[in-house]
């Protein structure tokens, strides 16, 4: 699962962030965004737990939670545009008959 991360603390490394998620699961990849031009943390990023379960805990226990006086605000990432999961196409079977 996917998670938005943002209001982190631009001292906070993407080790460190890694390290706080680990502690509800195991954590896939960590990408703190940065400004491209002078390199400087933008206070958000993406980490990518690896279950929906894990994920799901990481919101309830780390949403709100203070880090070094600021508060996280953890939520499951939305897709980017033109990258939502195609909607699969229902097929309805017919009824059966009473007797």
């Amino acid at each position: 699962m996917n998670l938005f991360v943002s209001n982190i603390d631009y001292k906070i490394t993407e080790d460190q962030l890694k390290e706080l998620f680990a502690q509800y699961g195991e954590v896939t990849s960590v990408i703190i965004l940065k400004d491209m031009d002078d390199q400087k943390p933008k206070g958000y990023g993406f980490v990518m737990m690896s279950s929906s379960y894990e994920g799901q805990k990481c919101v309830m226990r780390l949403n709100h939670r203070k880090i070094n006086d600021r508060a996280l605000s953890v939520e499951e990432a939305r897709p980017k545009p033109g990258e939502e999961p195609e909607k699969k196409e229902r097929i309805l079977r017919p009824r059966r008959k009473r007797t």
